[in-house]
Parts: C-alpha cells; structure tokens; sequence
C-alpha cells in the first residue's frame, strides 16, 4: 500500500509531463516536410494545387521580416508582396503547422484579388521564438504587434484583413475584440474552435481511447504551472459577443478533427457583421480545395464589402 501511495502521484506527474510535451512543447520539423506531407497524402487535387502554389511562390520577390511580441519573443513572417495591393492579409496558421503548409494553395487567389500576404510564424512555431504553443491564449496578443507593424510598414490608412486556419483562426477571432485602428478592417475563419480547453477535450474523446476529463484537467493544471497560462483562460465565443469587425466564418462540413459545430456556435455568438460558408465534402482545412468556386466566391463577396470596392 505505501509503494501504491507513493508510485501514483509520481504516474502522475510524469504523464502530465508527457501531456505537456505531447500538446504544447515547441517540435521543430526538418525542411520541406511539408512537400513530403502532401506528396505521401495520395490527393491529387492538393498535389496539384501544391505545385501550382509552389511554383508560383518561387517566382515572387518575398521578404523575411520580424516583430518582437510584448513578452520578448523575436516573430518572424514571409511577406508576398503585390505591386499595387488593395490591401495586407496576415495570414496565421494551424496548430504545429506552418504558413506555407496552411495557405500556399491560396496564395495565387489572393494575389489575384490585388491582396498582399503576410504569412507570419505564430510563437514556438517555425523561424518565431517561443516554448510553448498556447492555442490563441498568447498568440491572440500578437495579432495587434503584427498589425502595428503592417500599419507602419504600408500606411496607417491601408486596410488590413486578419485571416487564419484552424487554430489560426481561433487566434484571430480571439483577438477580434482588441482595440485595432479602422485600417482593420475583418476577419477571416476558417475551421476555428470556440475554447483551448474544448478543442483539446474533443480532439481527446475521438483520437484516444482514455478518459479525457482527467487528462485534459491535467494538462490545464500543468500548462498553468509550468507554461503560464490555462486552456480555459480564452474563448473566441467571448471575443465575438463583443468585436465590431465583420467575419467570414467557412468550415468544412466533414471536419472530423475541429468539429463544424464549433463555428456555427461562434457563427451565432458574433456581434458584428457575418456571414457563413459551409463546405459540404470538406475534411479540415480543406474547404478551399474541395469547394474552390464556393470558396473564392464567398471570399470575394467578402473582402469587396469590407474594402468597399470592387476587385478583380
């Protein structure tokens, strides 16, 4: 018995050191895993849209540049600029994904609306620095030291759109109650979740077979300790009961990693000017490749009205 007493809180804290490790640790990728990734995907259509936005990228003039968040870390981003941009996108990607994986089959589309991206690597993440990824809850804070920088970069009358992809997404919906300047001018959501603590608890339920609540109470009890901040600190619902930018809010209709419920609940907690695009067919971040035409028609809709002009 005192063998039992003494080995189960020692069980304990190290699987909540694995769990830390496991969902929040930073973990570097080796270079062009995401050429790998999708080659080994098997999907034709998202090779060949890979390839075109591959090619595409290699042609352009783009430019590394960096920020320093409010806590000290240095972040860094590609920007792709456009001769004569209408407008900056900054574009945050997924969660241990990357930019260049999350967008570069977009990348062409929006170059040909006249928008100019800013694919920025979110904080222990990429060439960015940082320990620990925080699903939105301090990445949320970079999204205004980004936009500062593009407002001093382009002019602090040159409208800007925030944009991001699964926990991207979440990042700037959680953000989309800070105080922007109106060169801010919407947002941009494609398969976000509602809470840290939520997503983690469904992406649990369906992708192991352990009890989740007390596995998720104790990586919240551990990312409190030892990465400063909880999972249930933030909730992109909360942001959206109070933003004043309009949301294009788009999910996949077959998501099976972030539920599509979880939208059309933020879907219904925004405040502000909306509009939802369901893709019927669409797992995760796939809703541009499998309904492009939809896609690019609802974001066009869009980003003409927040702009107020028509594009190309």
């Amino acid at each position: 018995m005192l063998w039992l007493l003494i080995l189960l809180p020692v069980a304990g804290a190290v699987y909540g050191f694995v769990l830390l490790h496991a969902v929040c640790s930073r973990r570097d990728r080796e270079e062009g895993w995401e050429d790998k990734r999708v080659a080994e995907s098997g999907d034709a259509v998202w090779k060949s849209a890979w390839d075109s936005g591959r090619d595409w990228l290699d042609k352009q003039e783009t430019e590394d540049v960096e920020v320093q968040s409010e806590d000290g870390f240095m972040l860094h981003a590609l920007l792709v600029p456009h001769i004569f941009p209408l407008a900056t996108v900054l574009l945050f990607h997924g969660w241990r994904s990357s930019a260049e994986m999350d967008f570069l089959c977009l990348l062409p589309f929006l170059h040909s609306l006249r928008l100019q991206c800013l694919l920025i690597d979110e904080r222990a993440q990429g060439d960015s620095e940082g320990q620990y990824t925080t699903f939105g809850v301090r990445e949320r804070l970079d999204v205004p030291v980004w936009a500062e920088y593009a407002a001093n970069r382009f002019g602090r009358e040159h409208p800007l759109i925030l944009q991001g992809l699964s926990m991207g997404a979440s990042v700037v919906l959680m953000a989309s109650d800070a105080h922007f300047d109106a060169n801010v001018r919407g947002v941009v959501a494609d398969c976000g979740f509602t809470t840290p603590y939520e997503i983690v608890s469904a992406v649990w339920r369906n992708k192991t077979p352990l009890p989740s609540h007390f596995s998720v109470w104790l990586l919240d009890c551990y990312t409190r300790l030892f990465a400063g901040f909880s999972l249930r600190e933030c909730s992109s619902l909360d942001a959206l009961k109070k933003t004043k930018l309009p949301v294009l809010f788009i999910h996949g209709a077959e998501d099976k990693f972030v539920p599509s419920y979880m939208t059309r609940q933020m879907y219904d907690a925004c405040s502000s000017e909306k509009s939802l695009l369901m893709v019927e067919g669409a797992g995760h971040c796939m809703s541009f490749l499998t309904g492009r035409a939809q896609y690019e028609e609802a974001y066009k809709a869009f980003a003409e009205k927040i702009l107020n002009r028509h594009l190309p």
